[in-house]
């Protein structure tokens, strides 16, 4: 194991040890209530302190020769402004795959880049031939159930075999839905905190919730949905609505605290080209489901908790983040 060890929270700030051993005990904040008042007055001064602590504080944690993954969606665009913004050290990495399956990701990528002046490097990667021969390899290593997780993985596996000592991916804060903190923080998208035995670097797979104060702030400052989009929904078309709805939420919430943002006409995953090609090689438009993400569910040692893991807050937090979020956002009569 690499002397650079995983730090999943500054400070432990969120205490995950419910979700980690999978006993359906809520997320516990471990921050003076001084730390939430603090949010209660925005200024230009206090952001751009909250962004520079964060990367600073990140960066600490990655070693002498630390990797930021850039996808191009908001989320990594959020890590980079904080990175450049702290004038830190870091290889911003562009992974493309190959036949240009995630061209518009790149180019997006690239373009937010040219803009903004932050060189970048990119790495060839070929999707198919990972998810036809390791993906599953991937899940018995690492206990994945998404495909599209499991390829993050495969990326710390390149990058520390590059020689970087830690690797940064731009995650996402915790959010409010339905008056909850945190629903967002499921088991797929937080599956990394339960492989820091696993990988051989240091890994932050969710800046932007790394930092007590940023996190908290964004939580605050980006209207609710109301809805998450792990439920089931009747149709594709739906759930596009609604992960279009939460996308431009989430702009607002990230241009309140000052990222520079570059946006697209809605959410992209990276994997759209991906799917729609077997689509074409099979005819059905599920394929890419059936063929890539079911069969990681039925393994004998797969994770079959389904609790959700909200942020079980204490009666005078949630007063504080409610009285907050509703001075930016308030009730309708």
């Amino acid at each position: 194991m690499s002397q650079y060890k995983t730090v999943p929270f500054y400070n432990n700030w969120l205490d995950t040890s419910g979700f980690l051993n999978e006993n359906g005990k809520g997320n516990k904040i471990n921050v003076p209530i001084k730390t939430i008042q603090e949010l209660e007055n925005f200024t230009d001064e206090k952001l751009k302190k909250w962004r520079i602590e964060a990367a600073e504080r990140c960066h600490a944690t990655l070693g002498q020769f630390p990797a930021l993954c850039f996808s191009g969606g908001i989320d990594s665009q959020a890590m980079l402004h904080c990175f450049a913004e702290a004038d830190l050290e870091a290889h911003v990495i562009i992974f493309t795959f190959k036949d240009g399956l995630n061209k518009h990701d790149v180019d997006h990528a690239k373009a937010y880049c040219h803009t903004f002046d932050i060189p970048y490097r990119e790495i060839e990667f070929d999707i198919v031939s990972f998810l036809t021969r390791d993906n599953l390899a991937m899940t018995e290593q690492y206990g994945g159930l998404s495909p599209q997780f499991n390829t993050h993985y495969r990326f710390v596996e390149i990058l520390t075999h590059m020689g970087y000592t830690g690797v940064c991916f731009g995650g996402g804060a915790p959010d409010r839905v339905n008056g909850d903190y945190g629903t967002n923080f499921e088991k797929n998208a937080m599956h990394w905190l339960k492989c820091h035995d696993k990988f051989q670097i240091a890994v932050q797979g969710s800046f932007l919730s790394f930092s007590p104060e940023l996190a908290l702030a964004l939580a605050v400052s980006t209207p609710e949905a109301g809805v998450t989009l792990e439920e089931d929904h009747a149709d594709w078309e739906t759930y596009k609505k609604i992960r279009h709805a939460k996308y431009e939420q989430k702009i607002i919430g990230y241009k309140r605290i000052g990222f520079d943002i570059m946006q697209q006409d809605t959410k992209y995953t990276g994997f759209e080209k991906v799917k729609e090609l077997f689509e074409e090689k099979t005819g059905d438009g599920w394929a890419f489901e059936r063929q890539f993400r079911d069969p990681l569910a039925k393994g004998p040692d797969v994770n079959k908790d389904m609790n959700e893991y909200k942020i079980d807050l204490k009666a005078e937090q949630k007063v504080f983040l409610d009285s907050i979020y509703y001075k930016h956002f308030p009730a309708r009569p």
